[in-house]
């Protein structure tokens, strides 16, 4: 194949600009630029007579990667004919054949193909879009409903299919969405894997796409079931590699598949899981606010333990949180008394103003803000909604109203309720809330300092004290 990089990308550049958004958004067509197929194809590292086919290839990013790579018995499938036959002007020595390759049953796929036995690997970036409107699916009953238990979207239906084209024990690697990973659509379709498949590596891309909505893994399997004590290796996309995480076993994981940085973070989880009750498990009155009224609280009105536009309520016994929630600046709540809160605004109900100061220190800590950005939006950097779904997760220590730590939260809210926004007094006794949390949780000085370190990486520097990032470098 003579076709160099530079001229490969250019076309394949041209022709997805070619496509309208409209088509594009309606398909879940977005394609999969040469950096980050070599990339995928260096982690498999294949052997050479390995059989690999993309069944979703579009303009064969994939397949021109693996033949650089020196692989030869490559096998290209898309249902768009205008793109297939690009490939086959512009990639000679690789088969291309149209076909829907998500829906009919994989035996009709590798026939249409030219393939008699099932390939050695998949790879590719199927498309991703929800099967409602009028996005639909074709196949048989069976396929259609399990699809529809599994997620009801096209990427799914296409990784479920792979496990029928792949021959057993072969490889499928893939770029999914990365809510895959925990959102609760999603799980039949993560117990299936976890119970039967071998996760490889999950490769944390971030928003890679332009354009599309979410961010994005590299999810590698093996289309056999785990061995026992087998270790999932977690990687992220960092400065042009995939950069190694850690190794977690896979019998660890029952539903949720978060992405832990280290064993350690692994072990702040652990510790938090396993000695607390949760916030939902504590407090039942959790939801959206409902009022239309002018007067009521919206979530731009709110500021850390405050408000922009009005002052304090003196009694009652809610939280008012803002709904929108930035890693950036992590929670932003205030005590909401008797006030009305709109719709984006989360109110959560108290007993007494006591108890919501307590739960507002724990709230604005960077260890409750941790828990919420990695351990329920699994790191993920995009703005998320404070719904009742994720706050009621976070583990709340004993409401010991007697006891020092709750006395000492208390305290410090109320003095970051009355004292100068932002100013170096408000910081300081900021600063001292969140050593007073986490000594409410019981953790180590060592791990206060990891939780620290971990959130001076997502949240603005702004939310720390000078002497707390030099502490820390």
């Amino acid at each position: 194949m003579s076709l160099t990089k530079k001229a490969y990308a250019a076309v394949s550049d041209t022709y997805e600009r070619s496509l309208s958004d409209g088509v594009k958004k309606e398909n879940g067509v977005f394609y999969t630029d040469l950096p980050l197929a070599e990339k995928m194809l260096r982690e498999l590292a294949l052997p050479p007579g390995a059989v690999v086919m993309d069944p979703c290839c579009g303009a064969g990013a994939f397949l021109y990667a693996a033949y650089r790579r020196g692989h030869r018995r490559l096998y290209g499938v898309d249902c768009d004919a205008k793109v297939i036959d690009q490939c086959r002007r512009h990639l000679p020595g690789i088969a291309f054949s149209v076909a829907d390759s998500i829906g009919p049953q994989a035996g009709a796929t590798l026939k249409t193909a030219g393939l008699c036995t099932q390939p050695d690997a998949l790879i590719g970036n199927p498309p991703y879009v929800p099967l409602t409107g009028g996005t639909s699916l074709s196949g048989n009953v069976a396929f259609r409903q399990q699809v529809a238990r599994c997620g009801s979207n096209l990427f799914v239906a296409a990784l479920l299919r792979a496990f029928d084209l792949v021959q057993p024990g072969g490889i499928i690697s893939y770029i999914v969405p990365k809510n895959l990973l925990h959102v609760a659509g999603y799980s039949e379709l993560r117990r299936l894997i976890l119970t039967q498949k071998t996760i490889l590596s999950i490769v944390d891309l971030g928003a890679y796409f332009k354009n599309v909505r979410g961010e994005q893994i590299v999810l590698t399997l093996q289309n056999a079931p785990a061995p026992l004590g087998h270790g999932i290796r977690l990687k992220r996309l960092e400065e042009n590699r995939f950069a190694p995480l850690c190794r977690i076993r896979q019998s660890s994981y029952t539903d949720e598949i978060l992405l832990f940085d280290s064993a350690a973070d692994r072990d702040v989880y652990r510790h938090l899981t396993s000695n607390f009750q949760t916030l939902g498990e504590q407090v039942q009155g959790m939801a959206r606010g409902r009022s239309n009224s002018g007067k009521a609280v919206t979530g731009k009105n709110i500021r850390k333990f405050g408000y922009k536009d009005r002052a304090l309520p003196q009694t009652g016994s809610r939280v008012f949180i803002q709904n929108i929630y930035s890693s950036e600046s992590g929670v932003i709540a205030a005590f909401g008394g008797e006030l009305e809160a709109a719709e984006t605004v989360t109110v959560l109900s108290g007993t007494d103003p006591e108890l919501c100061r307590y739960l507002l220190g724990l709230l604005h800590s960077r260890l409750c803000n941790l828990f919420l950005f990695k351990y329920c939006y699994n790191s993920s950097r995009l703005t998320m909604h404070a719904d009742a779904k994720y706050l009621s997760k976070i583990p709340l220590p004993p409401m010991d109203r007697a006891g020092q730590s709750f006395r000492e939260i208390v305290g410090l809210v109320s003095r970051l309720e009355n004292g100068a926004y932002m100013s170096r007094a408000w910081m300081e006794d900021l600063e001292r809330l969140h050593e007073a949390v986490y000594t409410a949780y019981g953790l180590t000085r060592e791990q206060a300092d990891e939780i620290d370190r971990a959130m001076m990486k997502v949240q603005s520097r702004r939310w720390f004290t000078d002497g707390r990032i030099e502490a820390l470098q």
